[in-house]
Parts: structure tokens; sequence; C-alpha cells
């Protein structure tokens, strides 16, 4: 009998020159704490070392199925400790309640946050300064 296997986890890239962060997060299926174990110090160090240079971030949560409790609070301290660290944030998704989040998000961070159906857009409205 073949096992069906559930994939999950975040797929992460972290681009940088003189006068920029990029750091693009994807999610897929169901997160778990692991996943948050794995990818939050590096997204921690990038942004340490970065010190200095205005850093954007890219969610693409098109995969996304939800979280085990514990990564749906990882996700919630995540959010807490990076709130001002991103100019703009783009959140791109294919849900309701995504697009409701983002816009709630917006109002506790200090840079800009906004919702796309379309990754091509939100790239777009990523690099236009």
């Amino acid at each position: 009998m073949l096992k069906v296997v559930k994939e999950h986890g975040i797929g992460i890239a972290i681009k940088r020159n003189k006068k920029r962060l990029f750091i693009e997060i994807t999610m897929l299926g169901k997160l778990t704490h692991e996943d948050y174990k794995i990818f939050v110090p590096m997204v921690d160090k990038a942004l340490k070392k970065a010190k200095g240079i205005e850093a954007d971030l890219l969610v693409d949560m098109r995969g996304f199925k939800g979280w085990e409790f514990m990564a749906a609070w990882d996700d919630f301290k995540f959010g807490v400790k990076h709130r001002n660290a991103f100019k703009k944030t783009a959140i791109v998704g294919d849900k309701n309640w995504e697009d409701a989040s983002t816009a709630m998000m917006s109002h506790l961070m200090s840079g800009k946050a906004k919702f796309f159906k379309k990754r091509e857009k939100a790239l777009s409205w990523l690099l236009k300064n």
C-alpha cells in the first residue's frame, strides 16, 4: 500500500544588495513548530546582518493549509517581533481571510502591507520605490 506524504514547510529566499534586503517566504501545507524552528533563525540572522538597509518581505500563501497549534503561536510571535522590520510586506494568497488578515496586520506595522492574488503583481509593488 502506498503511503501518502503530506508536504509542509517554509521555503525561504534571502536576497541582498547594498540598498535593500528582500526576503521571500513560501508557506506549504500545514505548518509545524519544527518548520518555524528552522526558518525564524534564518530571517533573524538576515535582518541582523542587514541592519541599516531597507528590508521587504513577500509571503506566498497559495499552498498554505494552516498551522498546528504551536506553529500558529510561533507565527504570532514572529509577526510581533518583526512588525517594524519591513518597509513593505506583500502577501500572495487566494483566500478571503488572508486578505482580511493582511488589512488588520497593516495597522500594527510601521511599514506598508498589501494583499495580492498574483505573485507578479506583488513583486511589481515591492520593487517600486
